[in-house]
């Protein structure tokens, strides 16, 4: 169990596959030590050396061209993570976003570029606005750079893909218990039972109930299951069915506005929701069925399917700041000396009791008052998808080729139901002091919109990785896609729209290996965003066609101190010259013509310095500059990046029974999008401030079946914020982290 605060992205036929899991876990080896077959040691070994659990990139991470970040289930455990989001901070390069109009679930931006629609789950595309749980995940895989000829649309900064836990061939029986400082309490299994020669279930449980530190109404509440069964393990021919099923009834945190273009200079346990009635609930089922096959030699083939169903009902509070620009009564309760008084000869908002005055600056903070803004929405996400994988290993002449062709075919439908805002019938509340028992009309009933967005893609592509002698690897991919999609509003004013996108994706990269343990590489590749991307289309940008970058890659990889340890390096630009952007002669409209790139480099470490020492290191810098997203011709961030990002997780084993270890995280100031109107005339950026957290753990290995774990989270108690949303100066919010936790976990291995 564990207590403490956390915080926390239809074809026509199934093929041969009709629901499952994809392969084992790379970046940890599962070693039985004794006659039985039971598990008893996990060693974590050097990532490097292992293969990508995606059937497309046959080679070993060492000789695969492009940055590829591995978090280990030795890790993720290590940490006492809970969520994804948890986990992805041992990943240079991502930051965390903030949800829009009631929007929730795992946003995350990735080497500067939105990547919530691009998390996948062995391989195929997960769907869904919820908080992904690590408890079914036996690693994170996170793929940097544009990676269409991969996976499809989006990709533009990579992808989040979790390879989740499979049935093996010896027993399983793993439990813990964790409790700590803010009464979290959380339990996990994870069982395997071998049933023959080559078949065996495994099943994972998970509950967990939270607060938060320092934010006394926020509040985590989710379980989960997921079982799997294969059958023909250690064959040429397997399959295997997965079932994961996850729901969560939160009680979500929007966090403090921003105030002069920074976090309102508030106490971390300041809180504008309505906790009587803010919820973030999410009931998630996933059927995942795969099947391969290995003919000879030469050729094998895989097919896995997927149907998916992710239901969510948001209700959620936060602050927003008034429209007014002047008082019409200096007897006004708002009024404050020097405040504008509305001319007479203009056509001014004044300040109402519903509507309370802007804050530009120079505005007392006693002063400001911000409304109640309640975004509702509810909805589900069904999708429906299959993908065939053909590899063929031949030779012609003096070069070796692995070649992966591929059919993708992906459904996806959401309907989602949009409540209309109550911000207008609740009265305001002071910035310094808001009431979280302020009365209010409850729960929104009204509908304002019911809009239905469906997509059908197929895809197809080749990928060949040719070998010639053991020093050069070339790579040429492409891979085509057509892209539908419709939208149907029939509510209010109705709209009704459909696009169709065609898209070709090339990919090429060269490889040189000076040894068996190193290699370097250059790679070009391209993404493509169509504007029904995340399954929204409206008037704006139906006729549009989609985003496009290309991204140029160097690096370099190599496994030293006798294959324990593997560092990579990269140096990267990514350009996208067609972003969208407010179309400067039809403000209803959005227009191709803005400009977002983002080059840099990255640095990371990852594996054992001796035998009782790990490390996982990483930096990235990115340097991201935009044109047109602050207005027509004007050069701006890029939002929600921060130019520098560190993490480093060190562990140490004192003897058989003791182990220690501590991280630190670092992130720069996080540039969260621009302003024009705080400061009248003038566009400044508004930002999150940078900050460096200390995380700690020690392990007791009490006997041979149990283990006791302590963690300590921002032990420094370090007022930081994990997230942020910018969309207008009137309408952005940033999460405070919480403060200090400690965790107390009891693990077992019966």
């Amino acid at each position: 169990m564990k207590i403490g605060s956390r915080q926390a992205l239809a074809p026509a036929s199934f093929g041969l596959a009709s629901a499952a899991a994809v392969s084992a876990a790379f970046g940890q080896t599962v070693v039985a030590s004794n006659d039985t077959g039971k598990s008893k040691d996990v060693e974590t070994v050097v990532v490097t050396s292992k293969r990508s659990s995606l059937d497309v990139l046959p080679q070993k991470i060492l000789d695969t061209p492009q940055s590829i970040n591995v978090v280990p289930a030795q890790v993720i455990k290590e940490q006492g993570t809970a969520a994804l989001t948890e986990a992805l901070k041992n990943v240079p390069g991502i930051t965390l976003n903030a949800g829009e109009g009631g929007t929730h679930g795992d946003l995350v931006n990735l080497r500067g570029f939105p990547a919530g629609d691009d998390y996948f789950m062995d391989g195929l595309r997960d769907t869904g606005l919820y908080d992904r749980d690590v408890f079914d995940i036996d690693n994170l895989e996170v793929y940097k750079g544009p990676a269409s000829t991969l996976f499809g649309r989006g990709s533009t900064g990579g992808v989040v893909n979790q390879v989740t836990k499979t049935p093996q061939l010896f027993p399983i029986d793993d439990f813990s218990l964790t409790g700590g400082t803010n009464a979290e309490v959380r339990a996990t299994a994870d069982v395997n039972t071998v049933l023959g020669d080559t078949s065996a279930m495994r099943l994972a449980l998970m509950g967990q109930r939270n607060n938060f530190e320092d934010r006394d109404f926020t509040r985590t509440q989710r379980w989960g299951a997921a079982a799997s069964f294969a059958y023909g393990l250690g064959t040429d021919t397997t399959f295997t069915l997965k079932y994961l099923h996850q729901q969560e009834d939160n009680i979500p945190d929007y966090g403090i506005p921003f105030l002069f273009d920074k976090p309102a200079p508030v106490a971390r346990d300041t809180y504008y929701g309505l906790p009587s009635d803010d919820r973030f609930q999410t009931d998630v089922d996933v059927v995942t069925g795969r099947v391969n096959h290995k003919f000879n030699d030469v050729f094998s083939i895989s097919d896995t399917a997927r149907f998916g169903s992710y239901w969510f009902d948001s209700r959620q509070t936060a602050a927003t700041y008034g429209s007014a620009n002047c008082f019409s009564d200096p007897s006004s309760p708002y009024y404050y000396s020097g405040a504008t008084l509305c001319p007479a000869v203009t056509n001014p908002v004044p300040v109402t009791l519903e509507n309370p005055l802007y804050p530009v600056l120079g505005t007392p903070v006693d002063d400001i008052w911000v409304e109640r803004d309640r975004p509702s929405s509810k909805g589900v996400i069904t999708t429906m998808m299959n993908e065939t994988d053909l590899t063929a290993k031949f030779a012609t002449g003096a070069l070796d080729h692995t070649l992966v062709t591929g059919v993708e075919e992906d459904s996806e439908i959401a309907s989602l139901t949009r409540y209309t805002n109550q911000n207008t019938v609740i009265l305001p509340t002071p910035l310094l002091d808001p009431d979280p028992y302020e009365a209010f009309p409850g729960r929104q009933m009204a509908i304002r919109q019911t809009p239905v967005t469906s997509t059908k893609t197929i895809g197809v592509f080749a990928n060949d990785t040719i070998a010639s002698g053991p020093q050069w690897l070339l790579t040429v991919a492409v891979r085509y896609d057509h892209f539908d999609a419709k939208f149907d509003q029939p509510v209010g004013t109705p709209s009704h729209f459909s696009h169709t996108d065609d898209i070709v994706s090339p990919r090429a990269a060269l490889v040189y290996k000076p040894s068996e343990d190193t290699s370097v590489y250059v790679s070009y590749g391209t993404s493509f965003d169509p504007s029904a991307e995340n399954l929204s289309l409206a008037a704006s940008n139906a006729d549009l066609g989609p985003e496009k970058d290309r991204t140029f890659e160097i690096g370099g990889k190599a496994q030293v101190l006798g294959g324990m340890l593997s560092l990579t390096a990269a140096a990267f630009d990514t350009e996208m010259t067609n972003a969208r952007i407010t179309d400067p002669t039809n403000p209803t409209l959005q227009t191709l013509a803005g400009t977002e790139r983002v080059h840099g480099f990255e640095l990371d470490a990852q594996g054992h310095l001796t035998d009782r020492w790990s490390v996982l290191a990483g930096y990235t810098y990115l340097d991201p500059t935009a044109v047109g997203l602050a207005g027509v011709g004007v050069h701006g961030p890029i939002p929600n990046t921060a130019h520098n990002q560190a993490n480093l997780w060190s562990t140490y084993a004192l003897d058989e029974r003791f182990t220690v270890g501590g991280g630190i995280n670092y992130i720069g100031r996080v540039n969260a999008g621009t302003d024009n109107a705080t400061v009248p005339g003038e566009i400044v950026v508004a930002h999150v401030p940078g900050a460096v957290t200390f995380d700690a753990m020690g392990e007791m290995k009490i006997d041979d079946r149990f283990t006791l774990d302590l963690n300590g989270y921002n032990l420094a108690d370090k007022y930081y914020f994990v997230n942020s949303y910018f969309t207008r100066p009137g309408e952005n919010h940033t999460v405070p982290a919480p403060g200090r936790t400690v965790l107390l976990t009891l693990n077992a291995s019966l």
